[in-house]
């Protein structure tokens, strides 16, 4: 069985978002930070990160495994449950996740509290800030 952790952070101030995944099973263990370039809307950032965490799934070729996603995102968890979004800005990166969902044999999607959810948490800031350094050094 896989858990996947995702999580988004965004900058209002800094103009910059960040997604985080930990990834774990038996014998794995990844933490990983993404930036979310152009992304300015917290919710928007959490669907690009859920889609991030789907796409690992199926590029590291775990599709046939039960994988059980957690989000404090309660617009991603309801969204999925529903198959369906009502915010036109958030189709595109929603019906990517319907599409990358089909492709998983078994899983699960668990909405959790944000305090649960710090590991990711920390990766999506630790996104925005590597983001920071790379702007001071221009």
């Amino acid at each position: 069985m896989l858990k996947i952790y995702s999580d988004a952070a965004v900058s209002q101030q800094q103009k910059c978002a960040g997604a985080g995944l930990v990834v774990s099973g038996e014998h794995l263990h990844e933490q990983l930070s993404f930036p979310l370039p152009g992304i300015l809307d917290n919710h928007l950032a959490e669907l690009h990160a859920f889609h991030l965490a789907l796409r690992w799934v199926i590029d590291n070729e775990r599709t046939t495994e039960w994988a059980v996603f957690h989000t404090d995102s309660q617009l991603v968890a309801q969204s999925v449950e529903k198959g369906h979004i009502k915010k036109e800005a958030y189709t595109s990166i929603f019906e990517l996740i319907l599409s990358s969902l089909s492709m998983l044999q078994l899983y699960e999607i668990t909405w959790i509290p944000e305090k649960d959810n710090k590991g990711a948490d920390n990766l999506a800031k630790q996104a925005i800030a590597n983001q920071l350094k790379k702007r001071r050094k221009k």
